[in-house]
């Protein structure tokens, strides 16, 4: 969980992005010396840099480094209609901009269709990315097995419940990158997958066809019996929290 020992300084953020006006959280450890890396949250669907689980996942990073927490199109704080990773980039590209000016090592990760937002953007953009982790992303949305009537689905999306969460749905259908095909682009950078074996939303097939397409240094994490996306914080936070922190201090 958090270390009570590290103070934070939160501070709001404000950017535009494809004529949006989109807001981050930047959660500044006050302990230890600077400068910081940086790593940058990427969201899925429904979710939002207000909620409770994405705040708390904030600080409890914030003591090894700065955290940009975002909100991408139609999510928290950000205005426009969220289209499923078809333009989300534009909003990732404004805020890695922000951050390269201001930090020499920048990581970013995502979460769900945030995971796949990173891939597609970071595969463009490599300059001052010294890291990528992606949890529970699908390697191309419309391979996403879309199980959302089953049980263990409806808990989670149940769960994801409350303040800061839901959506501004846009058009579904817009043509999307292939995350699976973006993958190899990535030269030199540490990549991280990671998903739950019991991914009731998108199955774990997909981070093992990430991991597959990827180039070294890669690693794969599968969490036995875990859900999708940020319920693997929720349900084991002092385990997600450490394979994070242990991860990003090797590769800083």
């Amino acid at each position: 969980m958090v270390d009570d020992s590290v103070s934070f300084k939160i501070e709001s953020v404000r950017y535009t992005a494809d004529n949006l006006v989109s807001a981050g959280l930047l959660a500044v450890p006050k302990k230890g010396t600077p400068p910081y890396p940086a790593v940058v949250i990427c969201h899925g669907f429904f979710q939002s840099k207000e909620t409770v689980t994405f705040q708390q996942l904030a600080r409890a990073l914030a003591g090894g480094q700065d955290v940009i927490c975002m909100d991408f199109r139609g999510h928290g704080t950000s205005s426009g209609w969220f289209t499923f990773s078809a333009r989300e980039e534009a909003e990732l590209d404004a805020v890695l901009a922000w951050a390269k000016a201001r930090y020499q090592r920048v990581a970013v990760m995502g979460f769900s269709l945030g995971g796949a937002i990173a891939i597609n953007t970071v595969s463009q953009q490599q300059d001052g990315i010294h890291a990528l982790i992606a949890v529970s992303a699908p390697a191309a949305f419309e391979d996403i097995e879309f199980k959302f009537w089953t049980p263990e689905a409806i808990r989670t999306g149940l769960r994801g419940l409350g303040r800061g969460a839901g959506c501004r749905p846009g058009n579904p259908f817009l043509k999307k990158r292939r995350p699976v095909e973006q993958i190899a682009q990535l030269e030199g950078i540490p990549l991280l997958f990671i998903h739950g074996t019991q991914d009731a939303i998108v199955g774990v097939r997909h981070s093992q066809c990430l991991f597959a397409a990827a180039k070294e240094p890669k690693q794969l994490e599968l969490i036995e019996g875990g859900g999708h996306a940020e319920a693997l914080f929720r349900d084991d936070p002092r385990g997600f929290e450490a394979l994070l922190n242990n991860w990003l201090i090797t590769h800083r």
